[in-house]
């Protein structure tokens, strides 16, 4: 048996005052405020003034709410309440503003049955409300893509009846050459007939133009809708681990351990989590043989980074429970504290379950791939009716149909191109993007890369200095992918200063690429999270994009056992490089 103590009632508060999930403990039927960690204050909009003070006095606005009635219940009788994405009006700032709440009242009784204090826990889901808007708001649009087919189907009738306009014209010139004896009368009915077909054609050329307007706007819809889905996925990865925390709040474990003599003492859910009996006093020894292998000696690591460097400890891992067998993935939070005595420290924290977010985080990249195969399908058929309207528009030389066309084919490939990067995170993120290795010489791809953007970036001059003998093994479509993406960055950051600049070098037997342009530049601060999934560098230049080429652009180099950076200053362009290590071996065409 242990000789350890319990946690006395300081002991206690300090570890509910350390945790982020708002946490408060109340008193009496009026609630008298005992405690209030940092988080429940900054829910509030308080301070500490408000310790010692009833609810409602503390804050004047819930009179009139229903929050003062549910703590004299629950204190009264002794019961549990809760209630998620619950309205409550409170002053911040000055100013009464609406939150949502996921929130507990739990009744804390003595060996007699009798309440002895509230233990109250909210969590602040006002942006969980307004994502779930958003997404109903992004659903939304899905109307505006079926509006788009019947367009297309009115389109494609048109296109019928154009058809049939040039079968009459056909068979009226080969009628005008076998029947010479009635030449004049059938002149004349033809005359009316073309006059006719003329004015059905400009009317259904008017009619076209309408329509790619129309398709103009739907693709500026889609654009913002996925402007919007990104934004929500970014807010949902930021907060998805701290609402867990909330939701899981009851369920934390928590641990002690003595930096010097390393004794572990630790609450019966953490033994539960790590698959022991409850009553089971455990070693730091026997819990880190639960974490598998793949992450056993990084967590060991991080603890003795803990326990001698800054003492911050935030780590998430997989476990096999000792008895169970069961894998759960935990993540533990904590942090070291100088004893009073000054001859050891206390490593303190929590470990909670985030098996849930686990599987909600391959949810969510399996959603991503759902919806961007979706979108490719309309996007094809899209694409195709473009093609087929071009061909048409040529025939009778319209240049304002041509170019709206062409600018419509423009907005569908970017379109497709921005749909093929959330794949391609979707199956990153997955394991599933393989590399398909080959021989070939980096250079040659350069060239090929730079010719091709040439024409399609009439508004910039590129500039090639190669090197010769660059012989790589590598992907040649994702590495084609890399340059594209850094020579289309530099398109749209440099608007004005239409030079960009391509070198290739070799280093310490590594082939170097770099891409410079001379426009907008990058700040100091964006520049260390430039390469992250989804981010975006905030500006009043701002460029359309979903933040993932560069994401995608690092990984693959980084699968290819290669580097990439950028330096650049703020208002005088930016230069990205990569390299990759050369190959000794022969290139194969």
């Amino acid at each position: 048996m242990s000789d350890v103590q319990p946690l006395n009632k300081k002991q206690l508060i300090e570890v509910l005052s350390q945790t982020k999930t708002a946490t408060a403990i109340h008193i009496g039927e009026e609630a008298l405020i005992q405690m209030a960690n940092q988080a429940m204050l900054t829910i509030w909009g308080k301070d500490q003034s408000v310790i010692g003070k009833t609810l409602e006095d503390a804050l004047p606005e819930l009179k009139g709410q229903p929050f003062a009635q549910m703590f004299k219940k629950v204190w009264l009788e002794g019961i549990t309440i809760s209630g998620a994405e619950t309205a409550a009006d409170l002053e911040i700032d000055g100013e009464i503003k609406t939150f949502y709440f996921d929130f507990e009242y739990r009744a804390i009784k003595d060996e007699f049955n009798q309440t002895i204090c509230i233990l109250h826990t909210a969590t602040d889901v006002t942006d969980r409300v307004s994502n779930r808007k958003l997404m109903e708001e992004f659903f939304n649009k899905e109307i505006a893509l079926e509006r788009e087919q019947a367009l297309n189907e009115e389109l494609a009738a048109s296109n019928e009846e154009l058809n049939a306009v040039n079968e009459e014209l056909a068979q009226s010139q080969e009628e005008l050459l076998t029947l010479n004896e009635t030449l004049e009368r059938r002149v004349e009915a033809r005359v009316k007939e073309l006059s006719a077909s003329e004015t059905r054609y400009r009317i259904i050329s008017d009619e076209l133009a309408a329509i790619n307007e129309e398709m103009t706007a739907s693709n500026e819809e889609l654009a913002l809708a996925h402007e919007h889905l990104k934004e929500t996925f970014d807010e949902l990865e930021d907060k998805e681990i701290a609402l867990r925390l909330a939701i899981e709040a009851a369920n934390f474990g928590t641990w002690h351990m003595h930096s010097e003599s390393r004794e572990l003492v630790t609450s019966a859910r953490l033994r539960e989590l790590f698959g022991f009996d409850a009553a089971h006093e455990i070693t730091i020894e026997q819990a880190l043989g639960q974490i598998t292998e793949q992450y056993r000696a990084y967590v060991a690591e991080k603890i003795e980074n803990a326990l001698h460097g800054n003492g911050d400890y935030d780590v998430s891992y997989a476990v096999i429970g000792f008895n169970d067998k069961k894998i759960r993935w935990l993540r533990a939070v904590g942090n070291l504290k100088a004893d009073k005595s000054g001859e050891f420290s206390s490593f303190t924290g929590v470990v909670m379950d985030i098996s849930l977010i686990k599987k909600d985080e391959q949810r969510k990249n399996d959603f991503i791939a759902m919806v961007s195969h979706e979108l490719k399908t309309p996007l094809t058929s899209l694409n195709g009716y473009i093609q087929v309207l071009q061909r048409k528009a040529i025939v009778f030389q319209d240049n304002f149909v041509n170019s709206s066309l062409e600018m419509a084919a423009k907005q569908v490939k970017k379109m497709t191109g921005m749909i093929n990067g959330f794949l391609n995170v979707s199956r990153l993120e997955s394991g599933k993007i393989v590399l398909n290795l080959s021989y070939f010489s980096l250079t040659d791809l350069i060239g090929t890369v730079v010719e091709e953007s040439r024409l399609m970036e009439t508004s910039h001059t590129i500039d090639f200095q190669s090197c010769e003998h660059t012989p790589v093994y590598a992907d040649y479509d994702k590495i084609s992918n890399v340059i594209v993406n850094l020579l289309s960055n530099a398109v749209k950051y440099a608007p004005i200063a239409k030079n960009i600049e391509v070198t290739c070098t070799i280093i310490n037997q590594r082939v170097q690429v770099s891409v410079k342009d001379h426009g907008i530049g990058i700040s100091a601060k964006d520049i260390g999270k430039l390469f992250d999934r989804y981010y975006r560098v905030e500006s009043d230049n701002q460029v359309s994009g979903f933040g993932i080429g560069l994401y995608l652009s690092a990984e693959i180099i980084a699968r290819h056992n290669g580097t990439i950076w950028v330096e650049s200053e703020f208002g005088d362009g930016a230069t990205f490089y990569f390299n990759l290590p050369l190959h000794n071996g022969n290139v194969k065409s």
